[in-house]
């Protein structure tokens, strides 16, 4: 692999596409008014990137859904209001969500008196980028950070001056199945070694996360350990999938507000022989500390983490190969770059009952060659593939199937 290996220019690179890639959206809006609808970090980042766009001037407030209107709050000199009393005065505005809880806030929209104002919420692919830009203007704490980073820059530049990148990349040529995977892991270094955002965009994007025959037969007698089951979405998935002719689904959602929502799908929709865990997994059984978001980015933190923020919680650590009395025939795990660790804590499973995987390795900048390695060592008869699920730096998943 033929990339530079300047540590500083890859983070101009990607700072100038982003910027150039958002600006697009924003510069197209007709609207002449804006609402930004977050007052968090999140909020006054998207006031300070219209700012250097230039029009900045067409924010007329900010939109707080808990703000109490008898107090006169500002940001930047711009007032902060109410959902009603913002509708009320700028119903004509587009309204811009800046908040990580947007699908919240757009349901208590379509359930209030103003559900007719123009709202606007980035779609997945831009609100990966924006997440990306972002962090140029509040830098993250590396140790907080799961997922790719500017911080990954200098690790690959050093992996690759020390050739070790190159013989990661060698084996991940030699053991995985197909080109499309080779690609897909080659164009992710690639952006991960210049910043330009070019390579990744190559990948092939397929939807169909998790569950495909391209990989591998799924039956009626499917066990499925859902580890990171979030509010539930995988599990909709797959029971959509097996036309909810599956044996058993154990899910461990660590999250208690993402919990609520899964066990509300599962009220919901009646799904049988579904066993719900609140816990996380890990390498070793105990108590761990977990930071709860209610969205995708809940994570197991450490203890230095765990004074750092007031959305702490206390949870349960499982040890999948304690849980002797299932034998899961699949196991996928999105679980914010705790996967190796579960995985290790699989150990006996994986080697005894050689189930299914579908595992995330995007969390950690070399889990793309770790994971894979892993597995080989356990099984050496797995064979893997990996696929692109959405568009950029998420969503890279590993399937190992014998």
């Amino acid at each position: 692999m033929s990339c530079q290996n300047n540590f500083e220019s890859p983070r101009e690179v990607l700072k100038e596409q982003l910027i150039e890639r958002l600006s697009k959206v924003y510069l197209s809006f007709d609207s002449s008014k804006f609402v930004i609808w977050g007052t968090g970090a999140y909020g006054k980042w998207l006031l300070s990137f219209l700012t250097l766009l230039g029009i900045n001037k067409k924010v007329c407030c900010f939109c707080d859904s808990f703000h109490d209107d008898t107090k006169s709050d500002c940001i930047e000199n711009i007032p902060v209001y109410s959902p009603i009393k913002c509708s009320s005065l700028y119903h004509d505005a587009k309204f811009i969500i800046a908040s990580d809880f947007y699908e919240e806030i757009l349901n208590s929209i379509s359930n209030s008196s103003y559900s007719d104002i123009d709202t606007f919420v980035l779609d997945y692919d831009n609100k990966m980028l924006e997440k990306q830009l972002i962090y140029y203007t509040n830098p993250p704490d590396p140790k907080r950070v799961v997922g790719f980073n500017y911080t990954w820059f200098p690790i690959y530049g050093k992996a690759q001056k020390s050739r070790e990148l190159k013989k990661m990349l060698d084996y991940i040529d030699a053991n995985l199945a197909d080109q499309e995977s080779r690609d897909i892991i080659h164009n992710r270094c690639k952006t991960f070694l210049t910043g330009d955002l070019t390579y990744i965009d190559r990948n092939v994007i397929n939807r169909h996360t998790y569950f495909s025959q391209e990989f591998y037969s799924i039956s009626k007698d499917e066990i499925l350990f859902d580890c990171g089951a979030f509010t539930g979405d995988t599990i909709e998935d797959f029971v959509s999938f097996t036309n909810k002719k599956y044996k058993k689904i154990v899910a461990f959602e660590p999250d208690e507000k993402n919990l609520v929502k899964l066990k509300s799908l599962v009220e919901k929709e009646n799904l049988q022989n579904i066993e719900i865990s609140q816990a996380a997994t890990g390498k070793d059984n105990g108590k761990i500390s977990f930071l709860v978001t209610g969205n995708m980015g809940a994570k197991v933190v450490n203890s230095e983490e765990t004074s750092k923020s007031n959305n702490m919680s206390t949870v349960d650590l499982i040890k999948l190969d304690n849980l002797i009395d299932y034998h899961p025939t699949l196991i996928k795990m999105d679980i914010e770059g705790a996967e190796l660790d579960s995985l290790i804590g699989a150990t006996q499973i994986i080697k005894t009952q050689k189930p299914k995987l579908a595992i995330c390795i995007y969390h950690m900048p070399f889990d793309f060659y770790e994971i894979p390695k892993f597995l080989k060592s356990l099984v050496p008869e797995y064979k893997f593939k990996v696929r692109q699920h959405e568009p950029g730096f998420c969503e890279t998943v590993l399937y190992a199937y014998v």
